[in-house]
Order: structure tokens, then C-alpha cells, then sequence
């Protein structure tokens, strides 16, 4: 097949759904089909750049978002609009039911090919962005995203609480579950006492990890208060967060006040060396209330970190308590976290039990597998797509 990706962001950014649109793109290509992607432009350089096969939206960068690129409308630059005009393809696949997601799936209607659509994330959750209430903004949100969804031939998500909210909330097109792919290859040595050298840990140290994008719905602020409680016994405990994002500064302030110097920022991490930092923690904690399946969970499990993860929908598909990380309830906040954690640390065999369910989920995830799925989502897509016309 000739495959169409379309996303608001792609790699170098670094972010959950630039990574996954990679592995779809890497699994699909490995399996034989040709695949396009259709992305903004990088902020910085493009490792991409010369890739016939990657196609990029001039773009500027999103204000408050130092990682997410907006590209801007084909109006403003048509050369695209006639480049994809001359192209074939045989199925749109978009990211995102807004921006560039919306002009995929504008392409597959004139070309009367099937589009399939992945839901990464609860809309809703960003109605907050914008200067008007929120009980303005989210009825809104959701009538459009619903919307788009129904004149997909399938929507995909990678976890069962989104297939079920889609559906109540009125989607009618299939909704079906693909996981979130991994590159389990590039976690298969994974350099833990040189990157907790290279952080300025200790081997006496217990090392509190969050790894991901620095942003106001990740609630970095409950690791720190978590972090604090702990320290209150154990002095030796360390907060390493590594991401980069606009509220950085201020993360790095309430640290201070918090932690003192117990945090380590480290940074915007770039995908190949997140299996080193992941290795580099005792323990992956997580306090974030809207993912849907985040590559971290699985890369920190892949490597043998035990997760710790307030009970979301998302985590709670994704997390069998006690088996392959543990769950906290979210109104226990910091100090459930903190409970669990210490859990961890000194429950005889619970790390150990933990690092092995762990691993076994990760693998059922690595991308070829996930290709394979897709492979069966695109068909039922040609499949409605043909019934229709």
C-alpha cells in the first residue's frame, strides 16, 4: 500500500505522538508498504531533511510550547497542496483531529481513498489553552472531534477507556484498539551507571524518575511533593526530571523552594538515549491524569524500571496492579505516590516481580507486532470505505 501519515508533530520534537507516527511509519515500511508523512517543519535541523518520503508544513513555534511546531495553512504555502495533489496514495492515516489531521483527511475525501484516524489524547483536556471558560470551549471541542471521527472509516486509540469515551460521547465509525508501538532495539543495552555518573548520582542515592515533556497536565509539581515526603526519611532520595518545556523556568523555582537541592533537570532528551536515563532511575513515577498510553510506561518497563502511576484510565489499561508496576488512586496524590514508591524499595520481591511483568508487557508492544495491526485496521478501512461507494 501507499500510506499517507499526516501529523501535527514529527521527530526531531520530542513527544509521545512524533514518536509513535515514527514507528507506525518504521513498522509499515518494514512490512513493504511505501509511506509518506505530511508534518511541520522542525524548529531546529531536520534529520529528515532530503527524505523524499517525508514531507514538511513551513511552521513557526507554538507560544508556551517550546517543542510543537504549527505549520501554516496551504493557503499561505500552496507549493505543497500541489505536490500532495500529484501524489496516490491508497490510505490516509491522520494524528490529530485538528490542523494538519484535518487537511489528511480533506486529501482522502478528493482522492476517494479511506482515512484512518488515532485518537492520542482526551481533547478536552486543552480547552484550558485559550483565553475563554473552559464550559465554553470543551462542549465545542467535543462536537468536533466527534465529528471528524465519523467521517473516518475507523478510528483507532491504544487503550479500552478511550474506545468506550469515543463511543459514549458519539462516535460511530469502529473504534479499534492499537497499541502504542516501542523501538525495543534501542533499549537493549541500556548504560545505567554512566548516565547516573553523567547526573552526578551516587551510588548511595535513590534516583525518583519522571521522563517526558514538561507541561501543566504532566503535574510534575505532585512528583516534587512526593519526592519531599519521602526525603523526610530518606535523605538520599533524588527527584531526576528529564524533558524539556515552556514551563521549565517555573518548575525549576518550585523546586528550589520545594526540594532544595534534591531535583535534577537534565533536560530534553533525545529518543535514543531515554532507555539510559530510564535505567538510570530506581523507580518511574508518574502523576500525569490525561495519557492515554504513553511510550514511557512501556520503555521504563522494557529496561527494568518499576512504574508508579496514579490509577487514570490510561494507566489503569495499561497497569495490572502489582504485576507489571503499581497503581495509586488519584485523589491520594503525593502521598500515595510516595507510599507506593517506598513500597518498592522495600518490599522483599516486588521490584523483582515488578521488572518482569513489566517486560513481558513491553514486548507484546515492540513496533513490527504493531505494524501487523494496522495492517488489519487499513483493510477493514478499504473494506468500509468501498461498501460506501
Amino acid at each position: 500500500m501507499r500510506i499517507a501519515l499526516f501529523t501535527n508533530t514529527y521527530p526531531p520534537s520530542l513527544n509521545g505522538v512524533a514518536n509513535v507516527t515514527h514507528f507506525y511509519r518504521l513498522g509499515l515500511t518494514e512490512h513493504g508498504h511505501e509511506v509518506h508523512v505530511f508534518a511541520p517543519t522542525p524548529l531546529g535541523e531536520d534529520p529528515f531533511e532530503g527524505d523524499p518520503a517525508v514531507h514538511r508544513y513551513p511552521a513557526f513555534r507554538c507560544p508556551g510550547e517550546l517543542d510543537y511546531m504549527i505549520a501554516l495553512p496551504p493557503l499561505f504555502f500552496p507549493k505543497m497542496a500541489v505536490e500532495i495533489s500529484g501524489m496516490q496514495f491508497d490510505l490516509v492515516h491522520t494524528q490529530h483531529p485538528v490542523w494538519v489531521g484535518a487537511w489528511g483527511q480533506r486529501v482522502a475525501r478528493r482522492m476517494g481513498i479511506p482515512v484512518v484516524s488515532t485518537a492520542h489524547s482526551q481533547y478536552e483536556v486543552y480547552a484550558n489553552r485559550t483565553v475563554l471558560p473552559t464550559a465554553w470551549i470543551e462542549p465545542g471541542v467535543t462536537r468536533h472531534v466527534v465529528h471528524y471521527f465519523n467521517a473516518c472509516q475507523v478510528v483507532t486509540t491504544p487503550v479500552e477507556w478511550m474506545q468506550r469515551r469515543l463511543v459514549d460521547k458519539g462516535v460511530t465509525s469502529p473504534v479499534e484498539i492499537v497499541p502504542n508501538p516501542v523501538d525495543l532495539t534501542k533499549l537493549g543495552a541500556p548504560r545505567r551507571e554512566q548516565t547516573r555518573a553523567a547526573l552526578g548520582l551516587s551510588n548511595r542515592e535513590i534516583a525518583i524518575g519522571y521522563l517526558g515533556r514538561l507541561s501543566p497536565v504532566k503535574r510534575v509539581p505532585v512528583l516534587m511533593d512526593t519526592v519531599a515526603l519521602l526525603a523526610k526519611h530518606r535523605p538520599e532520595v533524588r527527584l531526576v526530571i528529564a524533558g524539556g518545556g515552556g514551563i521549565e523556568p517555573a518548575l525549576r523555582e518550585r523546586a528550589r523552594r520545594v526540594l532544595g537541592n534534591r531535583a535534577i533537570f537534565a533536560g530534553a532528551i533525545p529518543h535514543a538515549e531515554v532507555g539510559h536515563y530510564h535505567a538510570a532511575f530506581d523507580v518511574f513515577v508518574t502523576a500525569s491524569i490525561s495519557e492515554t498510553q504513553p511510550l514511557a510506561y512501556s520503555e521504563a518497563m522494557y529496561v527494568g524500571t518499576p512504574v508508579v502511576a496514579l490509577a487514570t484510565p490510561g494507566a489503569a489499561d495499561m497497569i495490572l496492579d502489582g504485576d507489571n508496576g503499581l497503581l495509586v488512586p488519584p485523589k491520594q496524590g503525593a502521598r500515595g505516590l510516595a507510599a507506593a514508591v517506598e513500597r518498592v524499595l522495600t518490599e522483599p520481591g516486588l521490584a523483582d516481580r515488578l521488572r518482569t511483568g513489566g517486560r513481558r508487557f513491553a514486548e507484546e508492544r515492540h513496533y513490527p507486532r504493531v505494524a501487523e495491526r494496522l495492517e488489519e485496521i487499513y483493510a477493514l478501512a478499504a473494506e468500509r470505505c468501498a461498501a460506501k461507494a
